[in-house]
């Protein structure tokens, strides 16, 4: 998590706390978390992306591996060749180096694209069930434990047009106190 990000949740949690009283009296905020990562690394679509991933990546390093051997072979019989051949000899290396850095190219995207659309699959199933578990519960607050982000605010802890305003009013008095 980056620094800044890390400092708006801060942030957040520390408004959050320190919500007027008012707020309190009516009735307790009620928090929950829920660790994401865990949830994603245990539903049928993310054991198979794992499975996935797990594939590409040994076919890749095999495929990779194969290419390093290829390269390594033709170093070692450029040993007493002549100038053509030596040429033949790099250009052959470097294509089987393009040919590496292709195949590493196209395995990161198709990581990526599986990724993103088990994300989404997930996402879709887990929407629901998180509604639910607020219409059952009343939660105001769920937070994901995994990065420290929130999934869910009820409107009632949710401070950010009173601190626009708030802002807005410094502004306002900040140009009022420069004008002449």
């Amino acid at each position: 998590m980056t620094s800044r990000r890390l400092i708006l949740c801060s942030l957040a949690a520390l408004l959050a706390a320190t919500a007027s009283p008012a707020l309190h009296a009516q009735e307790a905020t009620r928090v929950a978390s829920i660790n994401v990562e865990l949830v994603v690394a245990e539903a049928r679509e993310g054991r198979e992306l794992a499975a996935f991933l797990q594939q590409i990546e040994t076919e890749t390093r095999t495929a990779l591996e194969a290419n390093a051997g290829r390269v390594e072979a033709l170093r070692q019989s450029a040993a007493g060749k002549s100038q053509d051949e030596l040429r033949g000899i790099q250009h052959q290396i470097e294509d089987l180096q393009r040919e590496s850095q292709r195949l590493a190219n196209d395995v990161e995207r198709r990581a990526a694209k599986r990724q993103e659309e088990t994300l989404q699959q997930i996402n879709e199933r887990l929407r629901p069930i998180v509604q639910q578990l607020i219409d059952e519960n009343g939660y105001d607050l769920i937070l994901n434990a995994s990065i420290g982000g929130v999934l869910h605010a009820s409107a009632r802890v949710d401070l950010t047009q009173r601190v626009i305003e708030m802002l807005q009013a410094q502004e306002q008095q900040e140009e009022a106190s420069q004008e002449p």
